[in-house]
Parts: C-alpha cells; structure tokens; sequence
C-alpha cells in the first residue's frame, strides 16, 4: 500500500486509539490537530487531551488552534503538503476552505449508521432511543454535518446493558479496522463514494450536565436508557437535602403500582433502591454520593444507612 502523507485531528480517547492504528501501521503523520488545552476537575489543573499525549509520546507535531479560519494556521496546513486529513471525534466543524485543501479530501470517522444520529452525541442518542444497532460510518466530508458522501459502513448490536463507555469501546474496535480498510481503498483509487438518503437523516442533540437529573414523571425505561447513555458522562443524578446522588446503574421492573405517588420509594432493600415512575419501576443498583465512590445499593443497605427508607418523596 502507498503511504499517504496524513493530517491527523481528533481529540478524545475514542480519537487516539485511531490514531495509533496509524502510527503502529506505518503511516506517514505530519501533523496532528486537537482542541486547545482546557482546566477540569477540582483543582482546574491544565490537561491535556488523549490525542495530544499520544502525539507527544510518538513525537509528532501538535497543533491547538482556537480559530479554524486563521490565515496563518491555513498556511500552515498547506507547507506541510498532506494528501489527506483524518478526522475522529475532534469536536469542531471544519470549514470548507480546509476542507477543500487536500489531493484526497477529508475523511471522517463517525460513530453511527448515517444518516441516523448525525451530530455530536450519536453514541448516547443511540441508546436514549432504543436502538438495537448502530454502527460506524466513514464518509468524505462537506461543508455540511455528517452529510458526505459514505466510503465505508459497519453495523454493531447495542445490548441492553450497554452504557455509552462499553458501546464507545465496540464502535472503536470496528472503527479502526474499517479506517485501515478505507485508507488501503484510497491510496489505490478504488473508492467508491455513496450519497446519504436525507429522508433518514437525524441530528443529535449537544448533551448538557443538567440533562441528567432525573424526572420522575418519565417512564421508567426512559430513566433506564438515560442512565446508561450518561454513564460515564454527565452521569444521571438526583437530589436530596440539597445533596447529589449520582446513578451509575438500574433496571425496569415491569409492575406498576397506582396507589403510589410519582417519585415514591417502593422498597429499599439488597436488591436496590425501588421507584415509582410514570409507568413502571425503576430499581437503582448502583449510586454514588458527593465526594464517595461508587457503590451497590446492597452494601448501603446492609450498612443500615437510614438516607433512605419506604414512603420516601425523592
């Protein structure tokens, strides 16, 4: 296979294991591109991304813009005469005089069938709607989101105890094989590009840490789907005395139970935490309190905790 002469920009762990197929399959990487160095947690310590550790690891030059449009940055790109720019979970949109730089074009990798669950939460919008399989697509991109054309597609089944962390680790697996395969395509011109059908595109929606307090008054199922698509961020929390408890884990019990009010605790017990909902129960396995680890409501339970009890309105 001919080398082709890389640009490489990505940004979180599902981004770095792409790029070290590359590096571990001899590609040539002249640059790779990441979001500039952000503070988080507690102490606001600076950070840097997967990506970036990667590339200073495997001494490859790193480039932070904050502003895709720079003249400059531009310019910078075009000196180092790539064929083509990769793209994995980056988290800007690329505008289209970079776009258009390149003998190969851009090429992303995206974490769904598209046009289903376009946009940048196709991970978590697949088990919020219940999806029995997703997938990840290759495709050449536009100016447009997630819209070009499709190089390449495969399939992976959601399992119903999927989270969005273990689901992010099967759609990597495939990710960077069908990468591998799509650039060994390119480098001999035998391609073959097809359009998406707009009948079916869906946007998902940005994902906001006020998006996990859970609300009662939805369905159990819903709670259940939405646990598992936050975990392991924002993660689902609720709120008693003014405290955060974070829900890492639960499960549908299919009884209802109507002389209960909306958010009643049904029974606390070694088997978890039971709550009424709109339609059905919802049985919390494993939480976390502020500032603990996280925990199986069974050792609470045997604890002799007494932060929950039957009757409880939370």
């Amino acid at each position: 296979m001919k080398k082709l002469k890389i640009i490489f920009a990505g940004t979180e762990y599902f981004s770095a294991e792409h790029l070290k197929m590359l590096i571990d399959s001899s590609q040539s990487i002249v640059s790779v591109i990441t979001k500039p160095d952000l503070p988080s947690g507690r102490g606001q310590k600076i950070t840097f991304s997967p990506v970036k550790k990667m590339s200073i690891k495997k001494h490859i030059p790193v480039l932070q813009p904050s502003n895709l449009h720079d003249k400059i940055f531009r310019e910078t790109l075009l000196k180092l005469h790539a064929d083509i720019m990769i793209v994995v979970s980056y988290g800007k949109i690329i505008p289209k005089e970079i776009l258009t730089m390149f003998p190969k074009g851009c090429i992303n990798v995206h974490a769904s069938l598209l046009p289903r669950w376009r946009g940048p939460t196709p991970i978590q919008s697949s088990i919020l709607y219940g999806d029995k399989k997703t997938g990840i697509s290759i495709i050449k991109m536009n100016e447009k989101v997630d819209a070009g054309n499709i190089l390449h597609s495969i399939e992976c089944n959601i399992s119903l105890k999927d989270t969005s962390q273990s689901l992010s680790y099967k759609l990597m697996k495939i990710g960077v094989q069908a990468l591998s395969d799509v650039l060994t395509k390119i480098s001999q011109d035998i391609i073959i590009e097809k359009k998406q059908n707009e009948k079916y595109a869906i946007l998902s929606k940005k994902i906001y840490k006020k998006d996990g307090l859970l609300n009662w008054n939805s369905k159990a199922i819903k709670l259940e789907r939405l646990i598992r698509a936050f975990n392991p961020w924002p993660v689902c929390h609720f709120i008693i005395n003014n405290k955060i408890i974070k829900v890492w884990e639960a499960e549908v019990i299919f009884s209802s139970k109507p002389n209960l009010k909306i958010g009643e605790i049904l029974f606390f017990n070694k088997h978890g935490i039971q709550i009424n909902t709109s339609d059905k129960i919802l049985n919390i396995q494993k939480l976390q309190f502020p500032g603990k680890k996280i925990m199986d409501v069974k050792n609470i339970f045997f604890s002799k905790n007494n932060f929950f009890r039957i009757g409880m309105i939370i």
